[in-house]
């Protein structure tokens, strides 16, 4: 009895030490990697001296608008690594962002090898954003209001467009040649067109957006209805569900986790066509903040602004992602 004891004890001791040991290397594996090597290495390289100070009539700006990036980002590498199967996936994140980091501060704010006139500092660029801010956010409001807007008519016309022509086989075949066909043009081809017709920039921004979206919407809903699985379909019919209910509590639904995994295709090339757009003909928008940059060859805050645009849509796929999780349970 009592070998069979301590063989109980000392099992729970060897349990014990592998949980010790398991906590300890996750704890070694989050803090003392190379992604917080580099992010040591590019604090440290802010105290070298500057010849992009020395050589660049405006200077180098204060190191705390980077300073607070770089803790920015440190802390959501923290967060997201948290989790054990996400932890080397956060740090090869976190050192290919601090890699490229470093190499800009030592190669342009300490060394200044590259053309200073096009490749500013990113102590000046990151400084925009607390400099500039209103300017900024003025954009990042008048675009989110079209995009957002835009998006939602599209897909609300195409999903429910699209539904109703992949239900009946006889309009498929007559439309979904035609859609597909109008569905290839990209954007950007008809966008100045669309900008120089209409009356009002808001109204020509809108409908860049509609039609950006709203083709390949319309045409996966097509699709999306015609292939739904006929089990589905045969046991609403054997609950005598007429057409309508058939379509708007069954089929939609059905098709609802492939919409929202739709959506950052959609929004991302909904932005890029409005970017587009409200570089040609626009007074307010990211856009518009990027191209008036480049026509004054302001170059820190058309960086800037191209690094605005890029944290928009990473947030915007951040919220579709947890939409996704909340409201849609149900996968295939």
């Amino acid at each position: 009895m009592s070998s069979i004891a301590d063989a109980d004890i000392t099992a729970v001791k060897n349990d014990s030490l592998s949980e010790v040991k398991k906590k300890s290397l996750f704890f070694r594996n989050t803090f003392i990697n190379l992604a917080n090597l580099l992010f040591l290495m590019i604090w440290a390289a802010s105290f070298l001296p500057s010849r992009y100070d020395a050589e660049m009539r405006n200077g180098l700006r204060d190191f705390k608008a980077f300073g607070v990036v770089l803790i920015i980002i440190e802390a959501i590498f923290l967060i997201y690594g948290r989790e054990k199967k996400r932890n080397r996936a956060a740090r090869d994140i976190a050192a290919f962002v601090y890699a490229f980091l470093l190499i800009w501060e030592v190669g342009v704010s300490r060394f200044n090898l590259l053309p200073f006139a096009f490749v500013p500092a990113p102590e000046n660029v990151f400084y925009v954003f607390y400099d500039d801010y209103l300017n900024i956010l003025e954009g990042f409001k008048s675009s989110m209001i079209l995009i957002l807007l835009g998006v939602f008519l599209a897909l609300f016309f195409a999903v429910i467009l699209g539904t109703l022509v992949g239900w009946v086989p006889r309009l498929t075949n007559a439309v979904y040649p035609i859609v597909k066909a109008i569905s290839t043009v990209p954007p950007l081809i008809y966008t100045s067109y669309i900008v120089l017709i209409m009356p009002t920039f808001f109204m020509a921004s809108l409908t860049v957006v509609f039609l950006s979206v709203f083709w390949g919407s319309f045409m996966g809903s097509i699709n999306n209805t015609a292939f739904v699985e006929k089990k589905v379909i045969n046991s609403a019919k054997v609950l005598n569900m007429k057409t309508l209910p058939m379509l708007f509590k069954i089929i939609i639904p059905f098709n609802l986790p492939r919409i929202i995994n739709n959506l950052p295709i959609n929004l991302a090339t909904a932005l890029m066509t409005l970017t587009a757009a409200e570089m040609i003909g626009a007074t307010s928008g990211m856009g518009y903040y990027v191209r008036v940059s480049l026509t004054y060859a302001n170059y820190t805050k058309a960086i800037a602004g191209i690094i605005f645009i890029g944290i928009v849509v990473s947030l915007l796929n951040i919220v579709i992602g947890l939409i996704k999780t909340k409201f849609v349970t149900w996968q295939y």
